[in-house]
């Protein structure tokens, strides 16, 4: 009857052998597991929203029946220098028509605001608040890529949410040096992302994987209602001055 030895084994009695006659052994060594490496995402996003806030626009008064009715739009802004100087759209800012009557909520109060320029081409505006030492996002440094992952960031649905916390819509880039023919106007240069753009959102950092912004939340594309699938957002480099921003 003959024996079977294993391949183990076979292994085992070489190693002894060479262990005996003290000659370097040439036996095949076990292959080691190869480790997998996770990349982690180190993108604190509760300290990118320390410097996102929510604007809130008086548009309209009027008595009703013996009360006074207001009504009011919504829209997101962020800080882009340590003094309280807020970048956001300017269609958030479009139908202010006195000071006082923006409001931009951040850190759990409510600020009174000062609105500053408008660069209505880009649909960018500038406002102020006295809120301290501000938490300022950085401008990417290179434009955003094709396919890049992004996060679009703002405030939405405010007749729904009541707690004024911000959210996070995660996308990638589906475009750049976009246009579109919105509200019966060329609009051009827009980037183009998956990311969620919903009511209230408008003036949000579109910002890349390390909390740098990439640009500011325009509009989502639409029809009868209902999302495409694909939101725009103008470049940060659109906005004409310096941020000075610091972190």
């Amino acid at each position: 009857m003959k024996r079977i030895v294993s391949f183990l084994s076979i292994l085992g009695l070489l190693a002894s052998a060479c262990a005996t006659t003290g000659q370097p052994c040439k036996c095949p060594k076990p292959r080691q597991p190869v480790p997998v490496v996770i990349e982690e995402n180190d993108l604190d996003l509760e300290k990118i929203f320390e410097s996102v806030v929510q604007i809130k626009v008086k548009v309209d008064e009027r008595m009703s029946e013996g009360k006074l009715e207001e009504s009011y739009e919504y829209g997101t802004g962020f800080f882009i220098n340590d003094r309280g100087l807020i970048l956001t759209s300017a269609h958030v800012m479009a139908l202010v028509d006195d000071a006082r009557n923006v409001t931009v909520f951040h850190g759990g109060r409510a600020l009174q605001a000062r609105p500053l320029k408008t660069y209505r081409d880009v649909d960018l505006a500038t406002l102020m608040v006295d809120a301290g030492r501000t938490i300022a996002l950085q401008p990417a440094p290179a434009k955003a890529r094709l396919g890049q992952k992004v996060y679009a960031i703002g405030f939405p649905y405010v007749d729904v949410f009541t707690d004024r916390a911000p959210a996070v819509s995660v996308g990638h880039v589906a475009g750049t040096d976009r246009s579109i023919v919105y509200e019966k106007r060329a609009v051009e240069r827009l980037l183009l992302t998956d990311a969620f753009v919903a009511n209230g959102c408008s003036g949000g950092p579109l910002i890349d994987e390390q909390g740098r912004v990439l640009g500011i939340l325009r509009f989502n594309l639409s029809k009868d209602g209902s999302w495409l699938g694909l939101s725009f957002a103008e470049p940060i480099s659109s906005y004409p001055e310096k941020t000075g921003a610091k972190r």
